[in-house]
């Protein structure tokens, strides 16, 4: 007892010895974001692919004492052209390397150095920036094409079709080639009518859901649609009126954060500057939480994945104050978070259950680090809970999935087993520590795999989880539209056993396919009381031009991919973010549309859900002795209706990689139009309340500490000028 006394008494000297310091030191995170903009960081990172790398193999090239080597350096150059928007001085240098090497590396690998290809790719490539980049509106990239989608200039998809056939005629079994054609060929509005018999794709053979109307996207229509490389989203209501705000940020330094506040007309106004954000650059991740429990919504930003370690440490994550009067300050120095790694992801829990909220960092180039929070100040705890992770880190997620009160993490890793590490709760010296069960719970695969969650699947009161397989294989994702699949790493359906194991379910609920996925997030997109989940397919390749995918959740049992109704968007996705910005019941998505490079970069969407039939219910809390967020809190709904006696379980959390959906529950009731009573469970103060005598349709407040539910009055908002609203088949390029 003594012992425990002394530390926890060293422990509190120690935490007040540094949190005077670092509050005393003077520490400006614009101005070293602004600095880090300035580094040359490209030769650390050649595959890092921007405007750098161009005077980089420029100098290569003239340095260059072989032939070998010069031509090699022309096929680099070209690429980093290529990816830097400057296409025809990319195509001068494919030219430039001796047809000799251009055939030696086509019989090596003729999936991946066919001249063809690159030319190829470059005139597709140099059409879409014409006309998409340059020219877009709401429907441009957004499977299956309409005609407001059709390209006018359409000199670069036919030089692009040209290629491809002749890519085709040297080696036919191309699926990438047969995939890419098909689409030069719909951007001119010539498919199907003239796709090569035995190269054509039959879009009609995919499910198309007719009980799923078409989602506008209302992005450009807001002033949303930022134009951005990828990044990271969140929906949530910032300043506390009713309303759902919109943050977005871009990867690279150059590009300042964005933050949109709802005017409660519908319409959106850019507050980045009045909320004093002028200079908060860069984020390929972001998420938000109440971390100092003052009632205002705080946002984390995380930067440098992708880059290698000397880079990597250049990029520090941020954390922004909500100060409560529309503005926010960067805190992370004062606060005990600064620290220079390349992390790819985050995610709050309170996983000592002290009412503070902690966070989880995992790093690319070092060990993750987990941030205890004591009363607003955190200090890395990872070795001492021995949760101290070196693996290349890319997912995580917490939840509670053994049903003991206390929070678990999940880990996914590239090119490694993942983690699951149980939370096993105090030891003998009063320290929590973690576990890692992966193993004995079944979970450790795949192997290279990327976003992960935490979710319901079958509204069985048990977390269930997903982890989503990363291939790094256009060929094999391209072959999958064809129904021509190699073997290959799938992603996982983990359906939670109730006994600290899993199973894998993902065949039998139509899920072993990859997906090549960067962001993904889930929600109920119908109101049915079924959670799906929505992937942006975001591999950082230019050749790949796969459509971002929703998979619709049916009864707990299957899924249903679906490419229709607005969701099949070709350009690169990550953080997608599920809310109800209008407050109409249903969940709109936003989606952070980008890639890795320049040529990369696109507009922002917003998705407006058209609505349906379904009932539904909207839930706010507001933890006391459990953290302000109420991050981790369980709920259950019970209903009865049309579907007879239903419940759906829901933790409360912000969703999954990349993106960050509202802290408020929306859920859907289905046809059921009674809800018979409302479980909550806060794990803090193991605090259980009921509710009963709920009226669906609306919106309600739950406080820890008050056994009484408040409705809640919310304003409907109609997105938007709906009666100038352009309609499917009315505008094109111009």
């Amino acid at each position: 007892m003594k012992s425990l006394i002394l530390q926890t008494y060293k422990t509190t000297i120690f935490f007040l010895l540094v949190n005077a310091v670092a509050f005393s030191l003077d520490f400006d995170m614009k101005r070293e974001l602004a600095r880090l903009a300035l580094l040359d960081t490209f030769p650390d990172n050649p595959g890092f692919y921007n405007v750098q790398g161009i005077d980089y193999y420029k100098k290569k090239l003239k340095n260059a004492t072989s032939p070998s080597e010069k031509y090699f350096n022309h096929f680099d150059l070209a690429y980093q052209y290529l990816c830097s928007g400057y296409i025809d001085s990319a195509l001068a240098q494919y030219e430039k390397v001796p047809s000799q090497m251009w055939d030696n590396a086509f019989r090596s690998s003729p999936e991946e150095f066919d001249k063809y290809m690159y030319l190829a790719l470059c005139h597709l490539r140099k059409g879409e920036q014409q006309n998409c980049q340059e020219n877009h509106n709401q429907f441009s990239c957004i499977l299956p094409l309409v005609e407001d989608a059709y390209h006018i200039d359409n000199i670069g998809s036919l030089k692009a079709i040209e290629y491809y056939k002749k890519s085709l005629e040297r080696y036919p079994k191309n699926y990438k080639a047969k995939w890419l054609l098909n689409i030069a060929y719909m951007t001119i509005g010539k498919y199907p009518d003239s796709v090569p018999t035995q190269h054509y794709i039959n879009f009609k053979k995919f499910p198309q859901y007719e009980d799923l109307s078409y989602f506008t996207n209302l992005g450009s229509e807001l002033g949303v649609d930022t134009y951005t490389f990828y990044g990271g989203s969140i929906t949530e209501d910032f300043n506390n009126d009713g309303f759902q705000d919109i943050f977005t940020t871009s990867t690279d330094l150059e590009t300042n954060v964005s933050y949109y506040i709802s005017d409660g007309l519908g319409g959106y106004v850019d507050n980045t500057l009045d909320a004093g954000l002028k200079g908060i650059t860069g984020g390929s991740h972001c998420l938000q939480a109440d971390f100092n429990n003052d009632g205002f919504i705080d946002i984390y930003i995380v930067r440098g994945g992708w880059l290698k370690k000397k880079a990597g440490e250049k990029h520090p994550n941020s954390l922004l104050k909500n100060n409560g009067d529309g503005t926010f300050s960067d805190v992370t120095h004062q606060t005990g978070l600064l620290a220079y790694y390349a992390s790819h992801t985050a995610c709050w829990a309170d996983f000592n259950n002290d009412g503070w909220l902690d966070l989880f960092v995992g790093n690319e180039n070092g060990a993750s680090q987990l941030f205890e929070n004591k009363n607003g100040f955190f200090m890395d705890v990872s070795k001492s809970t021995r949760l101290y992770i070196e693996d290349l880190v890319k997912g995580s997620f917490w939840g509670d999935y053994n049903k003991d009160g206390l929070q678990d993490l999940f880990v996914s890793v590239s090119g490694g087993k993942n983690y699951l590490m149980m939370n096993k709760g105090k030891n003998v010296d009063g320290v929590y520590t973690f576990s890692n069960t992966s193993r004995f719970a079944g979970v450790t695969e795949p192997i290279n795999s990327f976003p992960c969650f935490f979710f319901d699947f079958n509204n069985d009161t048990f977390l269930d989880l997903f982890v989503s397989s990363y291939p790094m294989s256009i060929p094999l994702l391209s072959e999958q539209y064809f129904h021509s699949i190699r073997n290959t790493e799938y992603s996982s359906l983990y359906i939670n056993n109730g006994d600290g194991t899993f199973q894998d379910f993902a065949k039998k609920a139509n899920l072993n396919r990859s997906i090549e996925s960067m962001g993904l997030n889930f929600g109920d997109i119908d109101n049915d009381g079924w959670l799906d989940f929505y992937v942006g397919t975001g591999f950082p390749s230019l050749d790949a031009i796969i459509p971002n995918i929703l998979f619709r959740n049916k009864d707990g049992r299957s899924f249903q991919e679906v490419m229709n109704a607005g969701f099949g968007h070709l350009q690169k996705g990550h953080g997608i973010s599920f809310s109800d910005l209008d407050n109409d019941g249903d969940q709109d998505v936003y989606h952070s549309v980008g890639g890795f490079v320049k040529m990369d970069a696109f507009w922002n969407i917003l998705l407006e859900n058209p609505g349906n039939v379904n009932n539904w219910v909207t839930l706010q809390f507001e933890g006391v002795k459990s953290n302000r967020s109420a991050i981790g809190t369980e709920v259950t709904i019970y209903s009865d209706g049309m579907e007879g006696k239903r419940k759906m379980f829901r933790v409360v959390g912000t969703g999954g990689s990349y993106g960050s959906s509202s802290l408020q529950q929306e859920v859907g009731l289905g046809a059921n139009n009674i809800i018979t009573s409302i479980e909550v469970y806060w794990p803090a103060s193991k605090k259980m309340q009921r509710f009963f005598d709920i009226k669906p349709n609306n919106f309600y407040h739950i406080q820890e500490n008050h056994n009484k539910i408040k409705l809640v009055k919310r304003k409907k908002l109609v997105l938007g000028n709906y009666n100038k609203r352009p309609q499917k088949n009315s505008h094109k390029h111009h």
